[in-house]
């Protein structure tokens, strides 16, 4: 269940929608209700495999 991010072009607002798989239905937007939204690129939808199972520093053991 990916959780994506839009904005509206009418209001600006910022709001998150959690899809599943099949879902059709048009997004519109949670304060004014127009479906003029676009997608938002995420910060959480990037991991770098330099990040990825990584200690932190200093660590002797294990992961942080």
């Amino acid at each position: 269940m990916p959780i994506y991010e839009y904005q509206c072009e009418k209001c600006r607002s910022v709001f998150e929608i959690i899809t599943f798989k099949g879902d059709k239905e048009e997004v519109q937007c949670s304060e004014c209700g127009t479906a003029k939204v676009f997608r938002v690129l995420s910060a959480t939808s990037f991991v770098s495999s330099s990040d990825f199972g990584a200690c932190s520093p200093g660590s002797s053991t294990g992961f942080s």
